[in-house]
């Protein structure tokens, strides 16, 4: 049996090639005297039904790549250069804050004693009695329902918007995005507010000027949006 080869490129052929492995020249299929052996398209054909056909895949190394330009615009001109990257911008530092956190902490503390007053007032005119008597004979339990009701008043906001009711006035807000550490810290915060005195000493010492609350629980009050300012 002679050799086939290719007619365009003389590459060495198999003899039931299609496609030139090179130059992807393609050939007529021959036709044989008999069929194969388990060939599939020797088998009948059901009546109006059609034969199915693999797609060829073209010759490997036969295409080259092609470097493509930027595409032009509409108009012929050349295309408009893209703009340079913007430079990040590293969000600097707010100034200190330590003027914040007392004024925010001083107006708390007022807020507490004015709503803890009202109280002791309503409280005593329902019993029908002093408030030096009303608490010297009910203390035990007219103190729980201050604590409780001072907690509250920082509580639902701090756990909820991780913000107490002044500090949104202020643009602060408490660093933690977890419901846990906001509740955890509310409870130190009512205490940092109610030793005020302690806490404005705690801001004098330290030089991140950390309030009492901070300094206990780790976390941090902050501007929005959460910036480091210290």
């Amino acid at each position: 049996m002679s050799r086939r080869l290719c007619p365009s490129c003389q590459a060495r052929l198999s003899a039931f090639a299609t496609e030139c492995p090179e130059c992807g020249l393609g050939f007529e299929r021959r036709e044989l005297p008999r069929p194969l052996l388990f060939q599939v398209s020797a088998a009948p054909q059901e009546p109006g039904r059609p034969s199915l056909q693999a797609i060829r895949a073209p010759a490997l190394g036969r295409v080259a790549p092609v470097a493509l330009d930027p595409v032009p615009s509409a108009s012929g001109e050349d295309p408009l250069p893209l703009p340079p990257a913007e430079p990040v911008v590293e969000e600097v530092p707010a100034p200190s804050s330590f003027w914040p956190l007392v004024r925010l902490e001083a107006l708390e503390a007022l807020l507490l004693a004015g709503l803890n007053g009202a109280f002791a007032l309503l409280a005593a005119r329902q019993l029908g009695l002093g408030v030096g008597a009303a608490y010297g004979n009910l203390w035990a339990f007219l103190a729980p329902l201050h604590a409780g009701l001072s907690w509250c008043l920082l509580l639902v906001p701090l756990v909820l918007s991780g913000q107490s009711p002044l500090m949104a006035r202020s643009g602060l807000q408490l660093a933690s995005e977890q419901p846990e550490r906001r509740l955890a810290f509310s409870l130190f915060h009512l205490l940092s507010v109610c030793l005020f005195p302690l806490s404005f000493l705690c801001m004098v010492l330290t030089p991140n000027h950390r309030t009492l609350a901070e300094l206990m629980t780790g976390q941090e009050i902050l501007f929005r949006p959460w910036s480091r300012m210290r």
